[in-house]
């Protein structure tokens, strides 16, 4: 990542997504909105990552399941999907 990080925009929480033992270059990066925490869908996705890397991660948020799977739980229907899911995924690297 170098340092070259752009800072998220204010409500938004920038996370890496990818296999658990994928290396950051082959991770991608979202920024998601603060909203999508409070949705069991994305609990569930927060409790996957508790168990693969533990409750302390450093640094950015990573959670270990397929990006498209990702893209799916975020937009399944929400009371106000465009608010929950709004940013395009970046590559990160």
């Amino acid at each position: 990542m170098g340092g070259e990080e752009r800072a998220a925009p204010r409500g938004y929480v920038p996370v890496l997504v990818g296999a658990a033992a994928a290396e950051e270059e082959g991770l991608q990066r979202f920024l998601v909105s603060v909203e999508a925490f409070k949705h069991a869908c994305f609990v569930s996705l927060l409790e996957m990552a508790a168990g693969e890397f533990g409750y302390q991660q450093k640094g950015v948020l990573r959670i270990p399941c397929d990006p498209e799977h990702f893209r799916r739980v975020l937009k399944m229907p929400i009371k106000d999907r465009k608010r929950v899911f709004e940013a395009v995924s970046e590559p990160v690297g």
